[in-house]
């Protein structure tokens, strides 16, 4: 059996190990110790700070932070966030799991990530009706999507309600710090966007947002001790990446699904896709094109849209599944309207009972049909839980760049298209 119990949730990887015989036979020790030496040699050297930052983030940056997110949320009646990608994904994807209604209204938080006029008019609209905090978020500070989103709304905004998260030495947004003195905090140099969650790229949002950032680095915390007292082997992190990877390189599985059946997840899934295929597409070392394409979908409204196509479609995809286990304040389907025998059966159930009763359902139906699945269920859904689970994937996929022989940690791709659009104009 793979089911590892981790801090806030667990991973069931069985299916995955039993249905490769390759894999099962495979001795995995020597490609683990190589990868894992390598990472964890720019773990020590800080040529990469996002396993680390969590225990060494500074206790003033906190403090900072705090005491701008306390400050912000007594002055103004909303925010907006400038950023995308990796400036935008990781925040909105923990606030949209853990924020009520109740707490969306009381400070409404508008996400600028795409600049078409549409999304812009909307923008106008929200800041012109209320009183807004800004944040601009680019760690290179030159973000041309980012920042012609924030010249246009400028007018509608207040200087002393803005907030610039860029790097801390070099490029325009700290220039902009320096000589006209905004409020600032830093990206660490050597955390990538996709991989900067934790910092407060995302902290400051989420504090803004309501959520116990404390909290949600104590998760990570508790993560990362946890995997410090298990030996290669027992490593859920590194057996999820090998899983993975095998299934891709050696059993032709290039599309790997990830499926929660919680609707407020489904920006989690977003967030997986880009720290997987902006970390693994790319030339390896022999000059190859590898990674696998990573896709998000929600169940169980996907269920009934994609399971055809899953079980009876072209065999190259890996299904991952999110579930949350069942609590004692569960809500009942109740009676229904019309007298109906048929239906009895259903009204005794739970919405949490039917959903994941669905998700096994599906399972099992690709699971006799040979498609490989992994499970991962959380205890609850809080602010540690995600925070260990942010901090699990990052690992994961950061190990996964060892195993392709790519550098996981850089964008080629990316930053020739930005090159090009600031040619362009």
């Amino acid at each position: 059996m793979k089911n590892y119990s981790l801090p806030g949730f667990t991973i069931n990887l069985t299916t995955l190990f039993e249905f490769s015989k390759t894999l099962q036979n495979f001795n995995r020790l020597p490609l683990f110790e190589s990868a894992h030496n390598a990472l964890n040699a720019k773990f020590e050297n800080q040529t990469l700070g996002f396993f680390d930052w969590p225990e060494r983030i500074p206790a003033e940056e906190i403090a900072t932070l705090q005491q701008i997110s306390k400050e912000l949320r007594a002055r103004y009646e909303g925010l907006l966030v400038c950023g995308i990608g990796g400036s935008h994904l990781g925040a909105a994807c923990v606030l949209e799991a853990l924020r009520s209604e109740k707490e969306e209204n009381e400070f409404p938080i508008f996400w600028l990530n795409n600049v078409d006029r549409w999304a812009i008019e909307r923008a106008k609209s929200f800041v012109s009706r209320r009183k807004v905090a800004t944040l601009i978020i680019s760690k290179s500070g030159n973000t041309t999507e980012t920042l012609s989103g924030f010249f246009h709304l400028s007018r509608f905004l207040d200087p002393k309600g803005t907030v610039l998260i860029t790097d801390p030495n070099s490029g325009e947004l700290r220039r902009w710090v320096n000589t006209h003195s905004y409020l600032n905090l830093p990206v660490p140099p050597n955390i990538g966007g996709r991989f900067s969650v934790l910092t407060s790229v995302g902290l400051l949002p989420m504090a803004l947002g309501g959520i116990d950032i404390l909290a949600l680095l104590d998760g990570a915390k508790q993560l990362r001790r946890h995997l410090a007292t298990l030996n290669l082997l027992d490593n859920p992190a590194y057996q999820y990446a090998l899983a993975s990877f095998w299934w891709d390189k050696k059993e032709n599985r290039s599309i790997h699904y990830l499926m929660p059946y919680l609707s407020q997840l489904k920006l989690l899934t977003d967030w997986f896709v880009q720290l997987w295929a902006e970390s693994l597409g790319k030339k390896n070392t022999e000059g190859m094109s590898v990674g696998p394409t990573f896709v998000g979908s929600l169940g169980t409204r996907d269920q009934h849209s994609l399971l055809q196509l899953f079980k009876e479609g072209p065999q190259n995809k890996l299904i991952g599944f999110i579930d949350l286990k069942e609590n004692s304040e569960s809500l009942k389907v109740g009676t229904s309207p019309v007298p109906s025998p048929q239906f009895e059966y259903l009204c005794h159930h739970s919405f949490e009972e039917i959903n994941s009763k669905a998700l096994q359902a599906t399972a099992k139906s690709l699971n006799s049909a040979g498609t490989p699945t992994y499970q991962i269920v959380f205890e609850e859904l809080t602010c540690r839980t995600l925070g260990a689970f942010l901090l699990f994937q990052e690992l994961a996929c950061a190990i996964s760049g060892e195993f392709y022989q790519v550098n996981a940690f850089n964008q080629p791709g990316v930053e020739e298209a930005k090159r090009l659009l600031r040619e362009s104009l």
